[in-house]
């Protein structure tokens, strides 16, 4: 049954960020900060696993997106390599992110 998982932000500043919803918001660092080559630096904010907020740092995407460059990628594979991954643009421009639902 699908559900509502969690909420991907492109972030700016990963540390900014990590201050502003731990500190401000009260929500936990659940996890990373984490580097993944090639791919994003990523960290999750929230309550708990059940639904939460993944930030996501890329510099070379930044750079496009202040350069008026449109991003839309994947699908490709999870920074784990298990599930496939895609990110589409709702439209107000806010990139959604698709994730496949793990196999039981």
């Amino acid at each position: 049954m699908p559900r509502y998982l969690h909420t991907s932000i492109f972030v700016n500043d990963m540390e900014q960020s990590i201050d502003f919803y731990t500190k401000k918001l009260g929500l936990r660092l659940l996890g990373g900060p984490d580097h993944h080559p090639g791919n994003a630096d990523m960290a999750f904010v929230g309550a708990d696993w059940n639904s939460y907020i993944e930030l996501v740092y890329e510099a070379v995407c930044e750079h496009l997106r202040e350069q008026g460059v449109k991003i839309l990628r994947g699908p490709k594979k999870s920074p784990g390599g298990t599930r496939s991954i895609a990110f589409i643009e709702d439209p107000n421009g806010i990139p959604v992110e698709l994730l496949e639902p793990r196999r039981r």
